[in-house]
Parts: structure tokens; C-alpha cells; sequence
């Protein structure tokens, strides 16, 4: 759960700091542990909310259950979001 809480506070920082660039599927905070589990095993234990943009770019759909559209860009540090 400690992982979660600062996942949450990370998108949130992003949310705030962030400039729009276009959109981004990202996790929903009222996404369950054991869907984002099971979106994580899917995706051979990559970031989940990266992998949920990947997929949503190449399907140009966003799953429901466990992503949002973001309109701030979710990079930080090294990890750029396509």
C-alpha cells in the first residue's frame, strides 16, 4: 500500500507542475490492487501507468476499469512518456 500512497502523491505533484502536451493514460487513484496487479503481471512487471499509455496509444483506448485520461505529461526524471 506504502507503494500506492507514493505513486499518488508522485501523479498528483505531476498533475500540478505539469504543462499541457496532449493526453495520457494513466492509473485511476479508485483503481483496485489486485487490477493493477494483475494490468502489472500482464505487462511483464513494468510501470503500470506507462504500460496503460503505451496500450492506450496503440489501441487509442484507455482501459476503463483501472486507467484515466491525464492532460499533464506523467515523465519525471528518466522516465519519458511517449
Amino acid at each position: 500500500m506504502a507503494k500506492l500512497n507514493a505513486f499518488s502523491f508522485l501523479f498528483l505533484l505531476l498533475l500540478c507542475v505539469g504543462i499541457c502536451k496532449g493526453d495520457w493514460c494513466v492509473v485511476k487513484f479508485t483503481a483496485s490492487d489486485a487490477a493493477m496487479q494483475s494490468f502489472i503481471d500482464s505487462a511483464c512487471s513494468s510501470h503500470a501507468s506507462y504500460m496503460l499509455d503505451l496500450n492506450y496509444r496503440k489501441n487509442n483506448v484507455c482501459q476503463q476499469d483501472i486507467g484515466t485520461i491525464a492532460i499533464t505529461d506523467p515523465s519525471y526524471g528518466s522516465c519519458h512518456y511517449p
